[in-house]
């Protein structure tokens, strides 16, 4: 008997025991279609084709997975033909798709994680003059509102620390480091301190200019250079020996001149 299959048309030679082995179900060794052999048999080769032409449309071997079965295709075949198992009908294989389609699946996605960045840090890109242009627009699309520019940045302050003075009764020592994080230059800030009681009342303010807080002309003069540490050391009086808390505040020398 012979059967053949509906997609390539492809004939091969069949026996009753090879039609049993998976209820009829076989694999094309040419085009990889799953059919039921059962179902397209016929007694003899197509019409007009020769036994060499039959004999080369059966040689042709199909792959499988390495847990498959196979049965002989025929008498005098030299290559084998899968058992087609269940599973292979509803899991066909795998193929990966095209490096451009990924590329242009994940630009939606990239835009909006930009888009999120620039919406939630848009104060402090604002204050960068280049990228201001476009954060204006960008907030004219989502509706949102940019600070006015800041002509007087100040340093950051990193660390604060606070501790009864040395060698004096009611005296408090204070350190603080402060660092520049633009790209420029920048002036020393005034440093305001302001001491506080349990309570959170305010017990004394005042502010301290860099010769104060640096300790000579010269440092203070000095311009703070782009992310570079400077340290502060100051003595201020606690009030009765009250003050348990403070706060350090850091002021651009020319906004103070404006007020």
């Amino acid at each position: 008997m012979y059967t053949r299959c509906p997609e390539c048309q492809t004939a091969f030679k069949i026996t009753v025991a090879q039609l049993k082995a998976r209820d009829g179900l076989v694999r094309c060794g040419r085009c990889d279609s799953v059919f039921r052999a059962d179902l397209r048999l016929f007694a003899a080769p197509a019409p007009g084709a020769t036994k060499d032409e039959t004999e080369t449309q059966i040689s042709f071997p199909i792959e499988s997975d390495e847990d498959s079965e196979f049965i002989d295709i025929g008498e005098g075949a030299e290559t084998e033909i899968p058992v087609v198992s269940d599973l292979s009908l509803f899991y066909p294989p795998r193929r990966g798709l095209p490096p451009l389609v990924w590329f242009l699946a994940a630009l939606p996605l990239a835009a909006l994680l930009l888009g999120q960045f620039a919406y939630f840090y848009r104060n402090e890109l604002a204050q960068l003059p280049q990228l201001r242009p476009a954060l204006g627009e960008f907030c004219r699309w989502v509706q949102c509102e940019l600070p006015p520019p800041t002509s007087h940045l100040i340093p950051e302050l990193i660390r604060t620390k606070i501790a009864p003075h040395p060698r004096y009764a009611n005296v408090l020592r204070i350190r603080a480091s402060m660092v520049n994080r633009t790209e420029k230059v920048q002036s020393p800030p005034l440093m305001e301190v302001s001491l506080t009681d349990s309570a959170g009342q305010l017990l004394a303010r005042r502010t301290f200019t860099p010769r104060e807080y640096l300790g000579s002309r010269a440092a203070a003069a000095a311009p703070l250079s782009p992310n570079v540490v400077a340290n502060a050391l100051l003595d201020v009086t606690n009030p009765d020996g009250k003050a348990t808390g403070f706060e350090i505040r850091l002021i651009p020398q020319e906004r103070s001149h404006t007020k």
